[in-house]
């Protein structure tokens, strides 16, 4: 029965990419750009593709749990060594996400994978790489008390809070415990425990809406909102190259899970994946073989099923800012939008195999044409990567 239910969901998605692919048909590109024209085929396949800026703090009854919120998660006292927050891995200045391919912990322990953007989350139904936890509270446990991240108990955190003492670097902290006492009596009612600090720092995580971006201002018929060349890119976004089955808009994801083949970058440990010795038990019917040293994505998560095939599978991430971070997928193994565009040419040629498992249906049957080697054409990598630069928008403050 589940092999029904699963074979149900792969014809439906096979159907949903065809009729894509004949709603959006190519857009001219020359100088006189329909763009009339390419916002009607937008519309048939996204009744409503655009989206205005959110203000998330308009509400005064949410705009003090939001700044309390955003105090916990700029604070490094929150972790073990009194020098990694949250935002040590989630900067603003890159697009809320890390600079590096994997970002430090405290005593320099690192994790798995690379820190992903946490704008737009307010919007989401997954989080992290593997869509482990369902909601932003039960995230934001979790880096406090990793290893490889923050390193800290509760325990510690919550003494930290309500006496401003931080005793695993035996140092104290009136001022920051002022604040906090502050803070917490206004909004919890002087409740100190771990689900208000994840209540907080998860409302702070949620007011991350990144404003209008070209994109929006263009679907909203403002021709001049976008370059030729981003025009051109849009075209094959929601045309051949099929990028909008995932990327679908007003957030430029489908909060789901896809193989796309990423290569591994060389950081990966049978050490870092503990749990892939069952895995591969449980996936050998299928005939697929797992390694000791290969991140399986979703497969990994508990109870290592999901509504999909899982394998190698890693969520979808919302490009809204995305020309701003300095790192791409799940391990930043990408240092540029062009290496990505590069790498989606080599699956739409069909002679990329993935580290794992099978490539997402519809790379695998080639239903995605991008570069001259993927069955596009030349200009398209560049086409793309302009296109990127439509969906950011201005930073926050």
């Amino acid at each position: 029965m589940a092999a029904d239910r699963l074979m149900g969901r792969v014809a439906t998605r096979c159907v949903l990419v065809v009729i894509a692919l004949v709603a959006v048909r190519p857009v001219a590109m020359a100088d006189d750009f329909d763009d009339a024209g390419l916002r009607a085929q937008i519309a048939a396949l996204y009744p409503d593709p655009g989206r205005e800026g959110v203000d998330a703090t308009a509400n005064p009854s949410r705009a003090e749990l939001i700044a309390l919120g955003r105090a916990l998660f700029f604070d490094p006292y929150l972790s073990n060594c009194g020098t990694v927050a949250c935002a040590s891995c989630h900067q603003p200045s890159v697009g809320w996400s890390s600079p590096d391919e994997i970002a430090s912990g405290c005593n320099g322990r690192v994790g798995r994978r690379r820190a992903p953007s946490i704008e737009n989350v307010a919007f989401q139904r997954h989080f992290f790489w593997d869509g482990r936890v369902s909601s932003l509270e039960e995230q934001a446990f979790g880096p406090i008390i990793s290893t490889s991240e923050m390193a800290n108990s509760w325990e510690a955190v919550l003494t930290y809070l309500t006496s401003g003492r931080h005793e695993p670097t035996e140092t104290v902290h009136p001022t920051r415990h002022s604040a906090y006492a502050d803070s917490f009596r206004r909004v919890f009612q002087g409740e100190i425990t771990a689900t208000t600090v994840a209540r907080a720092i998860a409302a702070f995580e949620r007011s991350l809406v990144p404003g209008r971006a070209p994109i929006d201002r263009w679907l909203a018929g403002e021709d001049d909102a976008l370059e030729p060349t981003q025009k051109r890119g849009l075209a094959l976004f929601f045309g051949r190259a099929n990028c909008s089955v995932c990327h679908s808009p007003p957030h430029y994801t489908d909060d789901r899970f896809h193989n796309v083949g990423v290569p591994a970058a060389g950081f990966e440990t049978d050490a870092l994946f503990p749990g892939n010795g069952e895995i591969r038990r449980i996936v050998a019917a299928n005939g697929w073989r797992v390694g000791d040293d290969v991140d399986v994505g979703r497969q990994a998560a508990a109870p290592f099923e999901s509504p999909e095939l899982a394998l190698g599978a890693f969520k979808t991430p919302s490009l809204r800012n995305v020309a701003r971070r300095a790192r791409f997928m799940h391990n930043g193994v990408f240092t540029t939008l062009a290496d990505v565009m590069r790498h989606y040419e080599a699956t739409a040629s069909g002679d990329h195999d993935p580290v794992v498992g099978e490539l997402a249906f519809y790379v695998r049957y080639r239903k995605a044409l991008f570069g001259p080697r993927g069955g596009g054409e030349a200009g398209d990598i560049e086409a793309m990567v302009a296109l990127m630069g439509a969906f950011n928008a201005e930073p926050h403050r």
